[in-house]
C-alpha cells in the first residue's frame, strides 16, 4: 500500500499548524478508505532530535550508528512513498527544527514526491516558509510539486481540535484545497512508486 508521511515542520507547542494537523486527523480514516493509501501524521518535535552533530554527512557515511529516536526519523522516512511537509514561516524561512531534520536525511527522499503546505495566522499564509523549503527538499532528490498550499488565517479557520469553524470565512476554500492537495500527493506517490525510475546500467 502507498505511505505519505504528513510532517508538522513545528514543535512550538501552541503551533497553529497542530490545527490543520488535527483537521487532517479527523479525515485520515476517509481519505485512506477512498484512496487506499496509508497516511502517517507526524510532528517533528516527537522524535526529540538534537542538532546535527555527525562527523560525516549522511550521503558519505553507509555504515552510521543512531540512537534510537534518530533512527526512527530515518526509517519512518524511509518507508514512505511520498511527503507533505506541513511548515510555518520563520522569519521569512522554514522552522530550524524541520531544517535540522532533514539535515538527518540522505536518500530518504530521492525520487518521491513531496507537497508543501504552509500556514500563517494571516493572509499571507506563510508562503516565504514554503519557498525556502522547496530548494531543499529538491536539492535532496525530492520531485516538489509545483503548487504548494498555503493556508493564511488558520485560527479564523479551524479550531484546535481540527474543526472548521463555522463562521470562517475560507472553510470551504480550504476543505476544498485540503482535500485536493491529499489526492494529488497520493496520485503522484502511487504512480512513482509503481513506476520508478531504473536509472542507467
Amino acid at each position: 500500500m502507498t505511505t505519505i508521511n504528513i510532517i508538522l515542520g513545528s514543535s512550538r507547542s501552541n503551533s497553529l499548524g497542530r490545527h490543520v494537523l488535527n483537521y487532517l486527523k479527523k479525515q485520515q480514516k476517509s481519505f485512506e478508505e477512498e484512496l487506499s493509501v496509508k497516511l502517517n501524521l507526524m510532528e517533528i518535535g516527537d522524535y526529540h532530535l538534537p542538532f546535527f552533530y555527525e562527523a560525516l554527512p549522511p550521503l558519505g557515511n553507509p555504515d552510521r550508528k543512531l540512537k534510537d529516536n534518530e533512527q526512527k526519523w530515518v526509517d519512518d522516512m524511509a518507508q514512505a512513498n511520498g511527503f507533505i511537509f506541513l511548515t510555518p514561516e520563520y522569519n521569512h524561512s522554514f522552522p530550524a527544527v524541520l531544517k535540522n531534520g532533514i539535515d538527518y536525511l540522505s536518500t530518504q527522499l530521492a525520487d518521491k514526491p513531496s507537497l508543501v503546505m504552509t500556514y500563517a495566522n494571516n493572509a499571507r499564509g506563510g508562503q516565504f516558509g514554503g519557498l525556502e523549503l522547496t530548494p531543499v527538499l529538491e536539492r535532496l532528490g525530492s520531485l516538489v510539486l509545483p503548487t504548494p498550499i498555503a493556508i493564511g488565517n488558520v485560527q479564523q479557520n479551524f479550531s484546535e481540535n481540527g474543526e472548521l469553524l463555522e463562521e470562517g470565512p475560507s472553510i470551504d476554500f480550504y476543505q476544498k484545497r485540503l482535500k485536493q492537495g491529499i489526492h494529488k500527493i497520493t496520485f503522484y506517490s502511487q504512480l512513482l512508486k509503481d513506476n520508478p525510475y531504473p536509472g542507467l546500467n
